[in-house]
């Protein structure tokens, strides 16, 4: 394979390994500020249970206290029924009496359904903390292991610049101009594609004949993709004994 090309092919693995660690780098404070966005959504919902718990208990406190009040009036009225002089004073209190009672027995049958929504929500409310303690622990250690992966990426990626760095300066300065400006033309960080089957691997476009003869038979010249401009090289299948199992054509 052309020496260039080599040169060049290092440059891009170099590049592509960076891009790599950069793009790790990038994405872990996103999928962390996923993770606590989930969270958050979690500890909402048990905020509205433990609201709805709340409301629930002192609505059953309320009614259990009306309960009181009304036992404690039907007693006084009972009395009161028994010092009546007329049929109006009778009939009055016995009203009172029996509205009383149907407020008790009301108040009884409410909160029964009360206590049946309790005990259903407190089970959720207990196994929402449950699971909110557990997944805060899961996030805090996510945290802590994206804080060193990101550390242990980021010496990754100062070690590959470095040696990245002083590969460069052994490359000859009109290939690094033309690879660098090919980088930064193709974002997606491949600027040297391989000829597959009369094909450019990188833009997919076909490579003329006349030119993928070239690329053939002068393997120690660099050729460029005529579609997208990208720097190819022809990798032909080699045989047993390492030998290429395609003759190359001579001129």
């Amino acid at each position: 394979m052309d020496q260039e090309v080599q040169l060049a092919l290092k440059l891009q693995r170099m590049d592509r390994q960076l891009a790599q660690l950069e793009a790790e780098i990038r994405s872990l404070p996103r999928k962390i500020a996923e993770l606590e966005k989930v969270l958050e959504s979690h500890e909402r919902r048990l905020e509205a249970d433990q609201a709805a718990l709340t409301a629930n208990q002192t609505e059953i406190r309320r009614l259990t206290g009306a309960n009181s009040d009304h036992k404690e009036k039907i007693a006084k009225l009972k009395k009161q029924v028994m010092q009546a002089t007329t049929q109006e004073q009778l009939t009055a209190f016995q009203h009172e009496i029996a509205y009383c009672e149907t407020e008790t027995m009301q108040n009884e049958e409410r909160s029964l359904k009360l206590l049946e929504v309790d005990e259903a929500l407190s089970g959720t409310v207990a196994a929402a903390e449950k699971s909110l303690t557990e997944e805060r622990a899961a996030v805090e250690k996510r945290k802590l292991e994206a804080t060193a992966l990101s550390e242990t990426d980021r010496k990754k990626g100062v070690k590959i610049y470095r040696e990245r760095q002083a590969f460069a300066k052994e490359v000859p300065a009109k290939l690094l101009d033309h690879y660098e400006k090919l980088r930064r033309k193709h974002k997606d960080g491949i600027v040297v594609a391989e000829c597959t089957e009369s094909m450019c691997s990188s833009c997919q476009m076909n490579i003329r004949p006349a030119l993928m003869q070239q690329i053939r038979q002068f393997p120690d010249k660099l050729f460029c993709c005529e579609s997208c401009l990208r720097m190819l090289f022809n990798n032909p299948p080699r045989s047993v004994d390492g030998t290429h199992a395609t003759t190359q054509l001579s001129s």
